[in-house]
């Protein structure tokens, strides 16, 4: 059996442990479970709200607290309970209706501890409801807390992701962090609160000083994650800005078992 002791894998789910069926492949789970009997820990670091990860928890049984929210939240989820969190300044809310304003087109929703409030309704984030199959209240701006935010996800269609983005770095928002999740997938996240900030404060928490942390993911906000890892992985659909950070790029894409790759090469670490 090979040795994965002192070895710490943390994976993105959407785009690269997840394929477009959601459902993770079997050769990943065989990977995974090979890995963890050589001695590895294994968890996840996802964009996801806590509701829309625990139908995997118990698929996944990570070994350390997971990271949520793109940074926001780390949970242990055996113990199903908060390690850490952090909220949105209240200026998200400022923030938020100003993005509509510019963009009208756009779908918005606000994610609270307490559920999922989609304050715009368009094509594009009813398509990402229907990918999540969660829970959701409509309602306007007015009725919801202007506190206690999670994050807000932006939806949107034709290529707007990049021009969304463009014009919040113009705007000099300082309050906040926004980063894109997805092709059509933005958010706004409590400041200076990342899945690499997270990852940092996990690697404390845990004491994974004489580890090799290995981090694996394929979109905008896994850069820091990427980057703060003794190795960085990123599968082969990943974005370009992606690949640059990573320090291995797989064969597989996420439709192929990027993770069964991923420890193969821990294999030769």
């Amino acid at each position: 059996m090979s040795d994965f002791s002192k070895k710490v894998l943390i994976t993105d789910l959407d785009g690269t442990l997840l394929p477009i069926s959601k459902i993770v492949s079997e050769k990943d789970l065989n990977a995974i479970d090979r890995f963890r009997r050589g001695g590895g820990i294994f968890t996840i670091a996802t964009g996801r709200i806590i509701q829309a990860a625990e139908q995997y928890f118990d698929i996944l049984k990570p070994d350390a607290p997971v990271i949520l929210n793109n940074g926001g939240l780390i949970y242990d989820t055996k113990k199903r309970e908060t390690v850490y969190e952090c909220c949105l300044d209240t200026a998200s809310f400022e923030y938020t209706k100003a993005l509509v304003k510019r963009f009208p087109e756009i779908g918005v929703e606000v994610n609270l501890p307490d559920g999922i409030f989609v304050v715009r309704m368009t094509e594009w984030e009813r398509r990402h409801l229907d990918m999540t199959h969660l829970p959701y209240t409509e309602k306007n701006f007015d009725e919801i807390p202007k506190s206690g935010w999670c994050k807000v996800l932006y939806s949107m269609g034709g290529g707007m992701v990049r021009e969304l983005s463009d014009y919040a770095a113009a705007m000099g928002w300082d309050k906040t962090s926004f980063v894109i999740s997805g092709d059509f997938l933005f958010e706004c996240l409590p400041k200076d609160c990342t899945k690499g900030s997270a990852l940092k404060k996990l690697w404390e928490i845990e004491k994974w000083n004489d580890f090799t942390v290995v981090a694996v993911g394929d979109y905008d906000n896994d850069i820091e994650m990427l980057e703060f890892a003794d190795v960085g992985i990123a599968p082969q659909n990943a974005q370009g800005i992606v690949k640059k950070s990573a320090n291995y790029v797989t064969k597989s894409t996420c439709e192929e078992g990027v993770i069964a790759e991923a420890i193969n090469y821990l294999e030769k670490l």
